[in-house]
């Protein structure tokens, strides 16, 4: 078998850490790339420096975006008494696209899972209860949490790190399939959620 060229094996390896992108998938990548036209391969290159040189986390509630804070958080005409507990951006996406929620939004950057390394201290957590002890007014929290053991964990420790606060916890309703992640749901689903969104009591302790 011929060996593969270093270029084509670097260009695979770089795919291959891709999320649910195998080795094979990765090195078909590679080599469809490299049989495109060559500025078709510096429009990709040039795609990836914008996004190296472009896009920061808004300092306040953690989204991605490319501009100095983010269009949310920015907007006046957003509710700031209601802060929906979100995993990634992508998950502020699907919500927005839902319409059905007009406050503001804070990004953990991942769930509580010990086993993959993402513990409390290596999430957004600390910055949220500082926000939120900053608030001028009573604050409603959101936790829009994917429903499985990662998002019920990451719930339990968020209420009972935040039962200091007079703050009102709820999180999404079950129209949320056990084991879904919300970046996949749909609209529908989504505004069903958040419409039937349930309380939920602080302990201090964990």
């Amino acid at each position: 078998m011929p060996a593969i060229p270093k270029p084509i094996h670097d260009a695979a390896s770089a795919f291959d850490r891709l999320p649910g992108v195998g080795p094979r998938a990765s090195l078909r990548y590679a080599y469809w790339l490299a049989a495109q036209p060559k500025e078709e391969i510096r429009r990709f290159t040039r795609a990836f420096e914008n996004l190296i040189n472009n896009v920061k986390v808004c300092a306040i509630c953690g989204l991605w975006t490319d501009i100095n804070g983010c269009p949310i958080c920015g907007d006046p005409r957003r509710n700031t008494s209601q802060i929906c507990v979100v995993s990634t951006s992508q998950d502020v996406r699907v919500i927005e696209e839902s319409g059905s929620f007009k406050g503001q939004y804070h990004i953990l950057g991942g769930l509580i899972d010990p086993i993959e390394g993402r513990t409390p201290d290596t999430l957004n957590i600390t910055s949220l209860i500082r926000r939120i002890g900053e608030a001028k007014s009573d604050v409603e929290i959101i936790l829009a949490l994917d429903p499985d053991v990662s998002g019920d964990t990451t719930a339990l420790y968020l209420t009972k790190q935040l039962a200091p606060f007079p703050v009102r916890i709820s999180r999404l309703a079950r129209g949320l399939q056990n084991g879904a992640q919300i970046e996949y749901a749909d609209g529908t689903t989504i505004a069903g959620a958040l419409r039937n969104r349930q309380n939920i009591e602080s302990s201090p302790e964990f």
